[in-house]
């Protein structure tokens, strides 16, 4: 009798064990959501950085009429030798070309960024497995992410200080102003007629710009306020249940909503101040 005690009471607490483990299993499950979340957002952010790093290079887009006729153009004006250096010019001659050293640098800075934050999301893979692991690689997590917070806050505080611009769409138009500026076969108001065009194109081109800096901009904003709340889950995950978490999961979409909502100037105005709030 008293051996089949021992074992009612063995079978009770491995129950009890297994029940607490399941439970830990949620509660990570559910942590990785928050985990995802950031790590989604963080890949946008670093794909809209690329982006508008290349934006800056690009130039008008042009139809393939447009290209065809502007090559024939060139090569009846061309009178050297056509060679592999110079053919891409006579194909296209308001494309800057990037020094592939310039290119290479910024392909393998944008690459150790990501991987940064692929490795900290990986982290949390496996995490599951079992109760007190899971507890400390969650605890371990911390410190790095809150050196990932620090270098989202100085790459988004620094974008909103200093925006990428369209610099050869910009020359291109400055080019065109100045070629009708020469041109005295036009009448005063033929000219003022080129300048009002004008100018409508180059209000276009910054209304294009600011699209494209509040667009990565918002998604930066979103990758470090996750992250912010990201942290304060793992600081406090010992003491947070399930619902606690599953909540922190559903203010991660309210929060991302809101941002989604904000003016140009407000996503600057977060944006440069994201350092003074990084490690709080």
């Amino acid at each position: 009798m008293f051996c089949t005690f021992k074992r009612i009471i063995r079978n009770g607490a491995l129950v009890t064990v297994i029940g607490l483990l399941a439970a830990c299993s949620q509660k990570a499950e559910t942590l990785k959501l928050s985990v995802t979340q950031f790590g989604t957002a963080t890949e946008t952010a670093f794909d809209g950085y690329d982006a508008a790093f290349s934006a800056q290079f690009a130039p008008f887009p042009k139809s393939a009429d447009a290209q065809r006729d502007e090559f024939v153009r060139n090569m009846a004006a061309f009178t050297g030798p056509v060679t592999p250096s110079n053919i891409e010019t006579l194909l296209d001659p308001d494309a800057v070309k990037i020094s592939p050293t310039v290119r290479d640098q910024w392909t393998a800075t944008l690459r150790d960024l990501r991987n940064q934050y692929q490795q900290f999301v990986a982290i949390f893979d496996n995490i599951e497995a079992g109760s007190a692991l899971g507890a400390s690689a969650v605890t371990q997590s911390g410190p790095i992410l809150e050196k990932l917070r620090t270098q989202l806050a100085t790459i988004t505080s620094d974008f909103a200080r200093n925006p990428p611009t369209y610099l050869t769409r910009r020359s291109t138009l400055i080019a065109e102003l100045n070629t009708f500026r020469k041109d005295d076969s036009n009448d005063p108001e033929a000219r003022d007629l080129e300048y009002q065009i004008w100018w409508q194109r180059w209000q276009g081109l910054l209304a294009e710009e600011q699209a494209m800096q509040s667009k990565t901009l918002r998604a930066f904003l979103t990758a470090t306020k996750l992250g912010d709340k990201l942290q304060g889950q793992i600081n406090n995950y010992a003491r947070l249940d399930v619902a606690s978490l599953i909540g922190a999961v559903e203010q991660g979409i309210t929060l991302a909503d809101q941002i989604n909502k904000l003016s140009p100037q407000e996503l600057v105005t977060q944006g440069m101040g994201l350092l003074e709030t990084a490690t709080q």
